[in-house]
């Protein structure tokens, strides 16, 4: 995961919002819905700092189910629709809960499991042992900008699952991130600096220095542009571009260990 720039020749990622056209009432305003579903196109699937996908591009469709104003369900999956020793497939699924206006907790189970091509080893979806690509990762979110300060932290950690020290014991690998964003309303465009890093990673499960050791590392440090293109009141289109930087490197299309990763997508929602 170190210094690399690739080009994004087209990338950027979009977001169709469709909703309904209904007559103007006065003092009603329309209920929000309470499912949610999309897909996503991204190139390439960044996951906090991490490259997947084999640098290919990535078909990510989503759904969430809202049962109150504070809890979520929601299942999501990627894959890059390839049938050779580089197809990559996951499924995961989330639970969240909105404990104040700024604290939110969120448990999400990771699901990868090797393909037929891949000559990895093929597991059960409901094994969770050392051997299996299966975690479960819990998460305290925190997002000011209920409070006009547009700050965000988190904190994750793997707590169930293939992740373990030497000795069997679970490693309760970490990852930590903050981010600001900055909006310029005469343009239309949020830039988001954002600075994560591996905290707990002895391991390696967010990977290794050029050295061969793992350790804490700065894996996801960058910057992200947003905009929002309207075509219409009821049809929008969010846009973004990301370069994020990585001291452990991402391996880049020719094979070789870089630093940097231009990313983008684009994402289309139903509401």
């Amino acid at each position: 995961m170190k210094k690399v720039v690739i080009i994004l020749a087209f990338v950027l990622t979009y977001t169709f919002t469709f909703a309904q056209e209904t007559p103007v009432v006065a003092a009603t305003e329309e209920p929000t819905s309470k499912f949610a579903l999309g897909i996503d196109l991204v190139y390439p699937y960044m996951w906090r700092g991490i490259k997947l996908n084999h640098n290919k591009l990535a078909f990510q469709p989503y759904a969430s189910y809202a049962f109150t104003d504070k809890l979520t369900f929601g299942v999501w999956a990627t894959t890059n629709l390839s049938d050779s020793e580089k197809a990559y497939n996951e499924f995961d699924w989330y639970v969240s809960y909105q404990v104040t206006p700024v604290v939110s907790v969120l448990l999400s189970d990771y699901y990868y499991n090797a393909t037929k091509k891949s000559g990895g080893t093929r597991n059960s979806y409901f094994k969770y042992d050392a051997n299996s690509p299966h975690v479960m990762d819990l998460s305290i979110l925190f997002d000011f900008s209920e409070n006009d300060v547009p700050l965000e932290i988190q904190w994750n950690t793997i707590i169930v699952g293939n992740d373990f020290d030497a000795n069997g014991k679970r490693a309760f690998s970490s990852y930590a991130e903050i981010a600001y964003t900055f909006t310029f309303e005469n343009v239309g465009v949020d830039l988001k600096p954002f600075i994560g890093m591996a905290v707990i990673n002895k391991e390696g499960f967010y990977g290794y220095h050029k050295s061969g050791k793992a350790g804490a590392a700065f894996t996801n440090v960058g910057l992200n542009l947003s905009k929002e293109i309207a075509f219409s009141e009821n049809s929008i289109l969010p846009v973004f571009v990301r370069y994020t930087y990585n001291e452990n490197g991402n391996v880049n299309n020719n094979g070789d260990l870089k630093n940097g990763v231009i990313s983008g997508g684009m994402t289309f929602t139903i509401k």
